[in-house]
């Protein structure tokens, strides 16, 4: 759920979030405004999944702070060329 993913997140910060927008407990936007509260998860890129992809939804997403935004139901090959493009782009910024 939204509050163990956070804690997780706070206490061994990852390199990339993936994060559902309605999870259990936390909302994906409540749980990407404390990661962006945070200085130790501030600039770590999250991505937005959820099964809504109108356009409202992807302006929200981004307004909020989101990185990037998947539609459910993932298509493989685009959620794998998401990460490795975010993962690669944190590993330039940490350079």
């Amino acid at each position: 759920d939204g509050e163990q993913g956070l804690a997780q997140a706070l206490d061994a910060p990852p390199d990339l979030v993936l994060l559902d927008i309605q999870l259990p407990g936390a909302s994906g936007y409540e749980v990407l405004r404390a990661l962006r509260g945070d200085p130790r998860t501030r600039a770590v890129p999250a991505l937005a999944i959820s099964a809504n992809a109108m356009p409202q939804d992807l302006a929200r997403a981004r307004e909020a702070g989101f990185d990037g935004y998947l539609s459910k139901p993932l298509d493989l090959q685009e959620l794998l060329a998401s990460v490795d493009r975010w993962l690669a782009a944190n590993r330039m910024r940490k350079s």
